[in-house]
């Protein structure tokens, strides 16, 4: 009974920092959306952007460190049974499907180098379909992670063209400097799945491409929240 009572104190503390992270994402959020660029000058507003990206970084070490008590009160709760321990097990699983923490392992590095003699021509440039095929590519071999610009794809990624950048996650890229895409996965199969000649054939007018097997890359975590408003689970 106490064991029973002990667990379900520390799913009520992982409910709250749950919860306490989830409201530090949304005001990031809304920090990022309410720049007023009305009746300033330049300066003041560099300045405003500056301390907006100050209390970003703040907000951020707050969120990893309440990650890393959720995962302690995790790891207690755990204990020594088997079956909380396939719990955590399966939990983990799921963050990393999610890409909600950072990874590392074996895979491929893939680096896009715009050739500068096409520099300013729109027609025959890096586009949003581009990474869209590279990033199917590499799931179809056996992917794990990946990520454009140290900018993860998760399954709610959007890649889209938005004038002269690209968009990821809504964040900007540019597709006239040179764009690396790290795949975390079989470095052998990712390896010989770019090696294909047609993989890369409708690059190589725009862009030199060149591919490397690396031992240890490092993919950083998804850095949005995920909300769903329409999609709710089945009940049997």
């Amino acid at each position: 009974m106490r064991k029973v009572r002990s667990q379900i104190s520390v799913a009520v503390v992982c409910g709250i920092l749950g919860f306490m992270l989830a409201y530090q994402f949304k005001i990031l959020m809304k920090q990022d959306k309410t720049f007023n660029f009305n009746n300033k000058n330049s300066t003041d507003v560099t300045v405003e952007i500056e301390q907006y990206k100050k209390q970003k970084q703040e907000l951020e070490q707050k969120v990893n460190e309440l990650q890393n008590q959720i995962k302690n009160y995790e790891s207690a709760a755990a204990g020594k049974s088997d079956t909380t321990k396939n719990l955590l097990k399966e939990l983990d699983d799921t963050r990393t499907l999610m890409g909600s923490t950072d990874v590392s392992g074996p895979g491929i590095t893939i680096y896009l180098t715009p050739d500068t003699k096409l520099f300013g021509n729109t027609e025959d440039r890096i586009t949003d379909k581009h990474l869209v095929y590279i990033v199917n590519e590499l799931r179809f071999a056996g992917a794990e992670a990946i990520s454009i610009n140290d900018i993860r794809v998760v399954s709610k990624t959007g890649i889209r063209n938005a004038g002269n950048y690209i968009l990821i996650n809504d964040e900007k890229i540019s597709p006239s400097s040179r764009i690396v895409i790290k795949a975390i996965g079989d470095k052998t199969l990712l390896y010989k799945s770019m090696s294909f000649p047609e993989v890369f054939s409708d690059f190589k007018l725009i862009c030199d491409v060149k591919f490397e097997k690396t031992d240890d890359i490092l993919i950083k975590k998804y850095n949005k929240t995920y909300k769903f408003e329409y999609a709710k689970p089945v009940k049997e």
